[in-house]
């Protein structure tokens, strides 16, 4: 199946939003060296920080992790409707 990548969502959103990194990641409570590598996969994303993401770059959760995107993959990989 087709990997979704959620960091690459954030980013985008980020970007679009006009946030820097620096900024995103002062909100969050942390330091942009660290929100960088969570953003480019050098470190797991912590779950607790979902939240507050999504609350940030104005997404749902199901947007973030694009539920809908992953559903129709999976039933168009399992031959379901």
């Amino acid at each position: 199946m087709e990997s979704i990548n959620f960091r690459d969502k954030m980013k985008e959103q980020r970007k679009m939003k006009g946030m820097t990194q620096v900024k995103l990641a002062e909100k969050l409570g942390i330091g942009q060296d660290l929100y960088s590598r969570y953003e480019n996969g050098k470190l797991n994303f912590p779950v607790s920080l979902i939240p507050e993401v999504c609350y940030y770059l104005e997404l749902t959760p199901n947007e973030l992790f694009e539920y809908e995107r992953y559903i129709k993959l999976y039933h168009e990989k399992n031959g379901k409707k």
